[in-house]
């Protein structure tokens, strides 16, 4: 993985450095396990996610060079897709990482900006972690991005 790499765990679920990566690593992490606690998070655990860094995998290197950009996608349990996200590159499976090998860090609304037809998912197969289909990535966009059709009205 470039940049990056996943830290081993031990039994214990902690790593040599003494870190316990069963607990939230980051701002979003923490707000995504108290919004899994309490329902009525959820539009904090939303607003977090838009306004935090998040990695994609890519099977190509990305850069500001790069034209186009295809993130590594999966397929959820209805056989729809969906971006994998992860919160922290400790939170990327090995095997994600062996068929995607490059970690690109971007903020969650640049995702949910330019994702069309595909769902998310942060952090696939770890308990912090979320899943929204691609209907849900379309009303975030509505309901969290500001209308800017608004913003370019003209008094007459």
């Amino acid at each position: 993985m470039s940049d990056e790499t996943t830290p081993q765990t031990n039994e214990s679920g902690t790593t040599e450095s003494g870190t316990d990566w069963s607990q939230p690593q980051t701002h979003l992490e923490t707000v995504l396990k108290a919004g899994q606690e309490n329902r009525a998070e959820a539009g904090e655990v939303i607003a977090t996610f838009l306004n935090s860094e998040v990695f994609f995998l890519s099977r190509e290197k990305v850069d500001e060079a790069s034209p186009h950009v295809q993130p590594m996608l999966l397929q959820n349990a209805d056989k729809q897709p969906v971006i994998a996200l992860f919160t922290h590159p400790a939170r990327i499976p090995g095997a994600y990482i062996d068929e995607a090998p490059f970690a690109v860090r971007v903020l969650g609304a640049a995702v949910v900006d330019n994702l069309s037809g595909a769902g998310l998912v942060i952090n696939p197969g770890h308990e912090l972690g979320f899943e929204i289909p691609a209907e849900g990535v379309d009303q975030i966009r509505r309901e969290f991005r500001p209308d800017v059709s608004a913003e370019h009205t003209t008094d007459s």
